[in-house]
């Protein structure tokens, strides 16, 4: 990936001020796993890791090049600043890990992502353009998950 780590840096800075929120992000090139996965909040660390390739993957996946990669970037930067920002994110997802119920647990999912992405439409309402096909995107695997299993 080139390296525009300056503007990238700049970008979670102003999505840090505008959200008001300290917490640490760390981007890093891969996905330690098997899955596309663009950003990842911890609870346990309260820090988020963005997976530059992967974002940089979803992005040609989701539009067909990069040419948005910025704006990509700065959507998942948001949404996942959305996970730290959720008050009910603790109760959520001790509930998710406490339930056996498979649908209850899907539902639960469902309910901490959208909470994620309104936050992020809140914050960046100007990439709404972007947000929007992202969040559907995403919500619609959430939803999938759902009916095959």
């Amino acid at each position: 990936m080139k390296d525009d780590s300056g503007v990238l840096h700049s970008i979670v800075r102003r999505l840090q001020e505008q959200a008001s929120m300290n917490v640490p992000i760390q981007l890093t090139d891969y996905f330690p796993g098997e899955r596309l996965i663009g950003g990842k909040y911890s609870l346990e660390t309260n820090m988020i890791t963005i997976y530059m390739e992967e974002v940089r993957k979803q992005c040609i996946l989701l539009f067909g090049s990069d040419d948005h990669l910025n704006d990509y970037f700065t959507v998942i930067v948001a949404h996942e600043l959305g996970h730290a920002a959720d008050k009910s994110l603790v109760l959520l997802a001790k509930q998710r890990s406490s339930t056996r119920c498979v649908n209850k647990k899907r539902q639960l999912s469902i309910i901490i992502e959208d909470n994620a992405w309104k936050f992020a439409m809140k914050l960046i309402p100007e990439l709404s353009h972007i947000l929007v096909p992202v969040r559907n995107q995403s919500m619609d695997l959430y939803r999938e998950r759902e009916i095959i299993q």
